[in-house]
C-alpha cells in the first residue's frame, strides 16, 4: 500500500501509553485522534464521548524552559494538534460512529480501562492491535506486571497482539523478552516494557500495513490470567520463598504499591525496603528467624537471608 497507515489511538494518562503515542508520531504512522477511557458509570442524559479541548491560560512575558508539553499523552496531543477525545461508553452508536468518522486503518491500544466491544473492534480494517507487557500467554489480565514480581520471573517481555472479545487472548503479531534484574523498581520495568513495546506496535503497524505480518494463535494450554492482587498478594511467606525473591518483591512493588508484609515464623513484619540478599547465613544463632546487623534486619528465607531496612513494624 502506498501513503502512511492512520492510526486511531487508546491510552490513558499514565507512563505506559505515552511511549506509545511518541513512537508512532514519530515513525511517520498517522495518528487520526486520541481516545481517552472516562468514568463508565455516567447517567443517561450525559454523552457517551466527547471532544477535550486545550485550555488557554494567560499570556505570559516571561521564557518558559523545560517545557513538559508532552509529558503525558494529553498535552502531546494537543501540541501535536490530534484530535483528543474521552469516551464513557464505547459500545454506545455515537461513540462508534464518531470514531468511525476517522477511518483508521488499524487501532492501536497501549493501556486502556475499558473493555474495547466488538463494534470498536470492527472499525479498522488492519484490526485493533494491543501492546502488553508480557510474553503471551502468560500473564494476561490488567497488571502483568505486578505478577511478574509476585511469581519471581526472571524474565518477561512485550507482545503485540490481536484484540478480539477475549482477554488478551487474540493471535500474537510480535514478542520480545525483557530480563527481570536483581532490584529493578516497578517503575523501571513498566519504563523499559513501554519503551520496547512502543518500538514494537509501529514495527507491526507497517509490516501490516505492507502486507507482510504474520500472525500465531496463542497457545491456550500455556496460557494463564490474573486479575486486580488483593492484600493477601501484598504478604510474603518467607520460609517458602527463596530469598532473592523476597527481595525482587519487595523492590519491585513496594515504592509502588506501598508495604510489603513478611510472615516470618509467627510474627508479621512489615517492611518497604530491601538493600541486599544473601545465600550465607546471616545469624549466629542457628534457631533465630532474624537478627539486626547495624541498621539493616536480616530474615531467614527458605534459601538465604534478606536484609530489609526502616521503616520497619512488628506485628
Amino acid at each position: 500500500m502506498e501513503g502512511r497507515p492512520r492510526a486511531l489511538f487508546l491510552g490513558m494518562q499514565g507512563s505506559f501509553s505515552l511511549p506509545s503515542l511518541h513512537a508512532l508520531l514519530e515513525s511517520g504512522i498517522e495518528v487520526c485522534a486520541v481516545v481517552l477511557p472516562g468514568d463508565q458509570g455516567l447517567s443517561s442524559n450525559q454523552m457517551p464521548i466527547y471532544r477535550r479541548e486545550p485550555a488557554h491560560p494567560a499570556r505570559s512575558t516571561l521564557p518558559v524552559l523545560n517545557s513538559s508539553l508532552d509529558s503525558s499523552i494529553v498535552q502531546l496531543a494537543w501540541q501535536r494538534k490530534i484530535p483528543l477525545w474521552q469516551v464513557h461508553r464505547l459500545s454506545d452508536p455515537v461513540t462508534v460512529s464518531t470514531l468511525t468518522a476517522y477511518q483508521p486503518d488499524v487501532i492501536s491500544v497501549a493501556c486502556f480501562s475499558q473493555r474495547i466491544p466488538r463494534a470498536i473492534l470492527e472499525i479498522a480494517p488492519l484490526g485493533c492491535l494491543n501492546v502488553h507487557p508480557s510474553l503471551l500467554p502468560a500473564n494476561r489480565g490488567p497488571l502483568p506486571l505486578f505478577w511478574t514480581f509476585r511469581l519471581g520471573c526472571k524474565q518477561t517481555g512485550v507482545t503485540i497482539h490481536f484484540m478480539d472479545e477475549g482477554m488478551d487472548s487474540g493471535d500474537i503479531l510480535a514478542q520480545q523478552a525483557i530480563p527481570v534484574t536483581d532490584g529493578m523498581s516497578y517503575a523501571q520495568l513498566e519504563l523499559e516494557s513501554a519503551r520496547i513495546g512502543g518500538n514494537l506496535l509501529c514495527h507491526t503497524i507497517w509490516k501490516l500495513y505492507e502486507g507482510s505480518a504474520i500472525s500465531l494463535p496463542q497457545d491456550e494450554n500455556k496460557s494463564s490470567y490474573h486479575g486486580f492482587p488483593g492484600d493477601e498478594d501484598f504478604v510474603v511467606p518467607v520460609a517458602e520463598w527463596d530469598a532473592a525473591h523476597v527481595y525482587n518483591f519487595i523492590c519491585g512493588v513496594a515504592e509502588w504499591s506501598g508495604p510489603v508484609t513478611l510472615n516470618v515464623g509467627n510474627e508479621h513484619i512489615t517492611v518497604q525496603k530491601a538493600i541486599s540478599y544473601s545465600r550465607n547465613n546471616m545469624c549466629d544463632i542457628p534457631s533465630k528467624n532474624y537478627c539486626w546487623r547495624g541498621e539493616a534486619l536480616w530474615i531467614r528465607c527458605k534459601r538465604g537471608w534478606v536484609a530489609v531496612i526502616q521503616p520497619i513494624t512488628f506485628q
